[in-house]
């Protein structure tokens, strides 16, 4: 009887497994070879999934992309009290083992989207998501009376996305000048000046 496969399943583990590749080495240094190591596949397999390298590394891309998302999207859910920005920002720093991983591919699809015009579409399209989430975010907290009427929440959406960036890539590359309680305490800052109180 044939092996039954699950293919959504398969292609996530290959996922998982560019990441550590690249976490590792970067992604210039990431080879298919290595990566078919790290999922414990034939490079024959992954040729099945993705036609070439660049597409597999756009997919790894998009799934840890989809994950922090979604950690975001549930912490919105689960907050409340006026710390529902707080604890989304939070979330996508790099504060523990994976979103540390996560910064780690992102940092290196940055350093690739200089040269190559398909990381850069997918850059821009991440963006223009992350951008409408901050903003749609700023105008409910804005409705609750948490942050002041007077901020502009497209222009301020802006703001935190390049305040994430920015303690985003220097924790990820000077981990122990920015831990996780400095990168939190920077947040706070930053928040209290939006703060009605």
């Amino acid at each position: 009887m044939p092996k039954i496969v699950d293919h959504d399943s398969r292609r996530e583990e290959v996922a998982q497994a560019v990441w550590q590749v690249i976490a590792k080495r970067g992604i210039g240094a990431t080879t298919i070879r290595e990566i078919a190591r790290a999922a414990r596949c034939s490079t024959g397999v992954l040729a099945h999934y993705f036609k070439d390298k660049n597409e597999l590394l756009l997919y790894a891309l998009r799934i840890a992309s989809m994950r922090a998302a979604n950690r975001m999207q549930k912490r919105m859910l689960e907050s409340a009290g006026g710390e529902t920005l707080r604890r989304v920002i939070y979330e996508a720093l790099p504060i523990d083992k994976e979103r540390r991983t996560e910064w780690q591919i992102w940092v290196s699809f940055w350093g690739e989207a200089v040269s190559n015009a398909s990381f850069v579409k997918e850059q821009k399209r991440r963006y223009i998501e992350w951008r409408a989430f901050a903003r749609d975010l700023l105008l409910e907290e804005q409705r609750a009376g948490r942050i002041r009427k007077d901020i502009d929440a497209k222009k301020e959406a802006d703001s935190i996305i390049a305040l994430v960036d920015g303690v985003g890539l220097q924790a990820t590359i000077e981990p122990r000048r920015l831990p996780p309680k400095r990168q939190r305490e920077i947040v706070d800052r930053y928040l209290s000046t939006l703060s009605c109180r």
